[in-house]
């Protein structure tokens, strides 16, 4: 019994001094460093989102060039989200999983792919075969 009070007072004393909020107030990181996810599929390629057209979505924040982009990743965020989590896909076909540059991208089939350099990124004629490989790797992690 004396051990038990003793972890409690300990703990008390512990957490005594940590504000209420502490864990409410995190902000999420910025997603894709504060690229405009939607941006990807639009002429000219990504551009830098800002904090005005901000959205929170599975923990991470997105940031968002125009109005009108905010809007279409909130009405259908799948449609924009870079695949496989945005880890590497060259990687992912490999069997390994690695970071992702979300300067080096490539569209396939409608989807967003991000690669870790330019030499990872597979030629138009590979990447469908590079995405079956990463997607079918993908599947075996969970």
């Amino acid at each position: 019994m004396p051990q038990r009070r003793f972890l409690a007072i300990a703990s008390l004393a512990l957490f005594a001094g940590l504000p209420a909020h502490a864990q409410s107030t995190a902000e999420p990181a910025p997603a894709l460093r504060g690229m405009d996810v939607v941006s990807y599929f639009q002429p000219g390629g990504p551009v830098k989102g800002q904090a005005a057209w901000r959205h929170d979505f599975d923990g991470a924040r997105y940031l968002f060039s125009s109005e009108k982009n905010k809007a279409a990743f909130v009405a259908d965020p799948d449609r924009w989200l870079p695949q496989f989590d945005g880890l590497c896909s060259a990687g992912l076909s490999k069997g390994f999983i690695g970071q992702s540059d979300p300067m080096v991208w490539k569209i396939v089939n409608g989807k967003l792919y991000l690669f870790s350099t330019a030499e990872r990124m597979p030629a138009d004629a590979q990447a469908a075969e590079m995405v079956a490989r990463a997607r079918e790797n993908w599947g075996k992690r969970k």
